[in-house]
């Protein structure tokens, strides 16, 4: 078998191991940055968060036993963790192929219908609570079925299913759920997204510069690349594995394959890997936590003056909607947000996130369609809470005082 040839070993020892590195470094400095941020405290990142914890799982017990295994030829790390180990495997990845569903459902309805409540906090911590429960329930034959022996003085940590009926059943239906569905949920949701962006960029009321086209075009381009990135990272990452174990359920004899070894930990490791795309795609190209690393990683160029010291003086997050989590979030250091809620004239019903001056946060203010101020609309996308922002002059402003602002 080619996978006993040195070299190749070496190479995939090289490869995992810069997983496991990557992976954890980054997993772990999200969980970091949400938890010394009460501001970073949103639906989106606790999502963010929880699938950071299960790539971490993925790490630490996935990642370095399963080449440890076959490279050694035997299993020396005890019956214990012969069967915790792959319950554990299996359980970080359904938790982590359903937290992506999550994400993309929850970007779905924040896009698709932004005038409707966001989630509530509470809801996304259920959500979390119900992922864990299912994916520790749904894996328990994994770790049950396994069975740790001994053949001429070597030990083996092999599946012992009861029957192949119940193992071909139970494969095919871990993929189905684990990868098929997540996958056309996660395809569905994006592509939607992407088409109601598309379609709302065009219908912008107002004239536009050629300036502003352009940063129209290419903000809509990069939300487009963003989301097709998210599922063709998605689905490649996943389904040369989730294939792998499916040919492996239906057929006994692909162990006896000249390079099936060779396959297996080339589908491994894309799968791996990404636990390391993660935090790149769901976290660093958010504003808000690119922002929050350079904080913490002075090498990523953080400032070290008042501006830098006063993260909250110019990074606000509304919850105060009807109770209602409305997550707007802005770096603009003279701004009003208007959170994306039906007018009633001729107040405008909307709370109103003040930083004007450098003052504190107004909450529950009215502002008046007379009033001469700079109006800021924010609209969520898929890559991040606030990506693209209009400003209303007053003319505007009249214009639409009896109708319900359109979000940008």
């Amino acid at each position: 078998d080619i996978i006993d040839d040195k070299i190749v070993q070496a190479i995939f020892c090289l490869l995992y191991t810069s997983i496991f590195v990557l992976g954890l470094f980054g997993n772990i400095l999200v969980c970091y940055v949400v938890g010394r941020n009460r501001a970073m405290h949103t639906v989106t990142n606790c999502f963010i968060t929880n699938l950071a914890l299960s790539d971490i799982l993925l790490c630490t017990l996935a990642v370095p036993f399963t080449p440890l295994y076959t490279f050694l030829g035997r299993w020396i790390f005890g019956n214990a963790l012969c069967h915790l180990v792959v319950y554990a495997q299996s359980t970080s990845v359904y938790i982590s192929t359903l937290t992506l569903t999550s994400i993309a459902v929850d970007r779905f309805f924040v896009i698709i219908y932004p005038f409707k409540p966001r989630m509530r906090l509470a809801t996304c911590l259920a959500i979390i609570i119900c992922i864990w429960s299912f994916s520790l329930i749904a894996t328990i034959p994994f770790g049950l079925f396994m069975d740790h022996r001994s053949i001429a003085g070597r030990f083996y940590c092999e599946e012992q299913w009861p029957s192949e009926i119940f193992r071909q059943v139970f494969g095919g239906t871990t993929a189905i759920i684990q990868f098929v569905l997540p996958f056309i949920v996660v395809t569905f949701c994006y592509v939607r997204v992407s088409v109601k962006l598309n379609d709302r960029a065009r219908s912008k009321p107002g004239a536009k510069t050629s300036r502003k086209e352009e940063a129209d075009r290419e903000r809509k381009k990069r939300t487009n690349r963003m989301l097709i990135a998210m599922v063709t990272i998605f689905g490649v990452s996943w389904m040369p594995l989730n294939l792998i174990n499916v040919l492996n359920d239906l057929y006994m004899q692909t162990g006896t394959w000249t390079y099936y070894h060779l396959c297996f930990f080339l589908s491994h490791a894309v799968a791996m890997s990404s636990t390391c795309y993660n935090p790149f795609l769901y976290a660093w190209l958010n504003d808000n936590f690119r922002k929050e690393f350079k904080q913490v990683l002075p090498c990523f160029g953080a400032q070290t003056g008042p501006q830098a010291s006063g993260r909250l003086g110019n990074w606000r997050s509304e919850r105060t909607c009807n109770g209602n989590e409305t997550c707007q979030e802005t770096l603009l250091p003279t701004s009003v947000v208007i959170s994306t809620t039906k007018p009633s004239p001729p107040l405008l019903n909307a709370i109103v996130s003040s930083n004007l001056g450098g003052g504190g946060t107004d909450r529950g203010a009215r502002l008046r369609s007379t009033d001469s101020v700079e109006v800021v609309l924010v609209a969520y996308t898929a890559a991040e809470d606030t990506v693209h922002i209009d400003k209303l002059d007053k003319g505007a402003i009249d214009a639409q005082k009896n109708h319900p602002f359109q979000v940008v």
